[in-house]
């Protein structure tokens, strides 16, 4: 199968997946025991006749749930997610906020995640038994064990209280914030020249992104290490070392490629994981992204935010997917057919 018919098969069964949760987003709050007019309007707002009639127009309340679902779809199409109820501001220009923060927080997340997994997982495995070896495990065990919001506080605790490092927030009080170029302070302070809010930013999200990275490093680590032992038992290895070969060329040149397989299978759900544990780091850390905002969403039972972070994060994670199977297809061309 050609490389371009593979992408556009991958392409279209992401596709039917955002297709699939932002139906089941739309009829989940439709279930939610809630009047959705004392939502959209508060108790004042109930009391205004006219504007519970012009309300229930606009949002489709006195048509039937399927009409109300085309409606719905119709809107998204148009890239219409409604006006958030909590802010009182349209849908898409809070998450146009919030959606870098969570996206620089995952990326930073994800990059202290690989430089610390790959590297465990390769000598783990090339010295395999040893104290290095055995230090992995109880790291992988003990990484794993403590969820993302766990490890939040953890370090918040450490490391801002005890040493005055990093704290809640993107930055501290009195830093003023770089204008909206790429929305990622680290980014956007660099493009203006302004190192003093880059290392301000560096040091408010190092925590976070710890929090996050950690507890996906861990399984990476024995993923790596077990895919490294299955390529050194193949013959092409042994091979290798009978010619004489250094260790580090048979190691790095030829096992490596092949043992970064799988995991790289695993780095787009790692990613997508990544944005669902934000929700909870971004609430200990009061990080303004898309997994605080959706919280608080959830807390005041504003359905369009709710619909159109849920939205745009299955999004992401479809995205990340995508890519993640197109680099699996360049490193191993047999899962085309």
């Amino acid at each position: 199968m050609k490389l371009r018919y593979y992408i556009l098969r991958r392409a279209l069964l992401q596709v039917v997946v955002v297709f699939g949760v932002l139906t089941l987003v739309f009829f989940a709050t439709k279930i939610i025991p809630s009047n959705p007019l004392a939502v959209l309007l508060g108790i004042e707002g109930m009391q205004d006749k006219a504007l519970v009639e012009q309300t229930i127009k606009i949002w489709k309340l006195d048509r039937p749930i399927w009409e109300q679902y085309f409606y719905y779809l119709s809107n998204l199409l148009r890239g219409e997610f409604g006006r958030s109820i909590l802010t009182r501001a349209p849908v898409l220009q809070d998450l146009r906020v919030r959606f870098p923060a969570t996206v620089e927080l995952a990326i930073f997340g994800f990059l202290i995640a690989m430089v610390i997994a790959i590297p465990a997982g390769i000598l783990s495995a090339v010295y395999r038994d040893s104290i290095i070896d055995h230090l992995s495990r109880i790291f992988s065990i003990v990484g794993v064990s403590g969820p993302e919001w766990w490890w939040g506080i953890i370090l918040l605790v450490v490391f801002y209280f005890f040493f005055g490092f990093g704290g809640s927030g993107r930055l501290s009080p009195g830093t003023p914030y770089p204008p909206f170029i790429t929305g990622m302070y680290l980014i956007d302070s660099l493009l203006i020249g302004r190192f003093d809010i880059f290392l301000d930013a560096l040091s408010h999200i190092t925590l976070p992104a710890i929090a996050l990275g950690i507890t996906r490093s861990g399984l990476t680590s024995r993923l790596v290490r077990s895919s490294m032992l299955e390529v050194l038992r193949e013959d092409y290895i042994k091979t290798a070392r009978m010619k004489g070969l250094r260790e580090r060329v048979v190691i790095y040149r030829h096992a490596l490629r092949n043992a970064l397989i799988a995991p790289v299978t695993y780095m787009g759900f790692l990613f997508g994981s990544m944005l669902g544990g934000a929700i909870f780091v971004e609430t200990v850390f009061n990080w303004q992204g898309m997994g605080l905002y959706l919280v608080n969403a959830i807390f005041a039972s504003d359905y369009p935010a709710i619909q159109g972070a849920v939205i745009l994060m299955a999004i992401i994670y479809s995205t990340a997917n995508l890519l993640v199977d197109i680099l699996y297809a360049f490193i191993d061309p047999r899962v085309r057919y």
